[in-house]
């Protein structure tokens, strides 16, 4: 089974309850073009949608559960949702 980009997208966005977001866990690539670093896998188990919309460079920023800590995620680098690969 393998989950597409706008599905995944949606599944962040669901709340429970009163617009209490849903935690999800996540697997990713790293990359900054900026400075010519990446390529390490990075993993959250519990995160949350902070973003309400994508922007136009397709990034999401996410937040782990417990903590404050902003992390900006590029929609391309998602390797897989909720254990399910991303197509």
């Amino acid at each position: 089974m393998i989950i597409k980009v706008g599905d995944m997208v949606k599944e962040m966005r669901r709340t429970v309850g009163l617009h209490q977001p849903r935690p999800f866990s996540l697997v990713f690539v790293t990359g900054d073009r900026r400075r010519g670093r990446g390529g390490q896998i990075r993993e959250l188990h519990k995160a949350v949608l902070l973003t309400k919309q994508r922007t136009e460079n397709r990034t999401v920023n996410l937040q782990p559960l417990g903590t404050n800590d902003c992390i900006c995620v590029h929609l391309d680098l998602i390797l897989y949702f909720n254990q399910i690969p991303v197509a």
